[in-house]
């Protein structure tokens, strides 16, 4: 079940997204329906939004300056190997560009998570410059359940994950309380 989450398209879908002004709130609720999957003994991921590398007040204790990804996501399936994911989103080319003026920023999660990814809401979002190791997602206009939804344009590769840092861990459940009560 989990190859369908993830489908390549190898060529360009059909039915592309519509025009529209995304914004990263459509794009976040688009991965969160993604990851939204229950069977058998409950849900299959834990998904949180606005994932901060550390929380608190830390910031006055430490030189690593305060970073925010937009999404993090936890495979709770044992024969999934609880691979996490972790998801940049973006709306515009300018928004793509200011974030590869700071690599930084993915650089400070990117260590500790199984998959990279770019979430675009435009395919044309990027061209020649999707960064060796992340995957690409993008919004096509028509999902299963017909809306617009995610399809996989390129596989995100598997990186060897290092262990999380409890202060990053500790960002992350409160991410996820917070999401959770956003989205209950």
């Amino acid at each position: 079940m989990s190859e369908a989450l993830f489908e390549v398209a190898t060529e360009p879908s059909p039915v592309e997204a519509p025009k529209a002004k995304w914004t990263e709130r459509m794009m976040l609720d688009l991965l969160r329906d993604r990851h939204t999957v229950n069977a058998g003994n409950g849900p299959r991921y834990v998904f949180a939004e606005h994932v901060r590398n550390y929380c608190g007040f830390a910031g006055y204790r430490t030189t690593t300056p305060l970073r925010t990804i937009d999404a993090l996501a936890v495979d709770l399936w044992p024969s999934s190997g609880h691979l996490i994911h972790g998801f940049e989103v973006k709306v515009s080319r300018s928004d793509w560009l200011t974030e590869l003026k700071d690599p930084d920023k993915a650089e400070a999660f990117r260590p500790y998570v199984d998959h990279w990814w770019l979430v675009v809401s435009d395919p044309a979002i990027v061209r020649d410059d999707l960064p060796d190791g992340w995957g690409l997602m993008c919004v096509i206009g028509a999902g299963s359940h017909g809306g617009p939804s995610l399809r996989v344009r390129k596989r995100a590769p598997r990186i060897e994950r290092q262990p999380m840092p409890l202060e990053m861990t500790a960002a992350w459940l409160r991410a996820t309380a917070k999401t959770a009560g956003r989205t209950a």
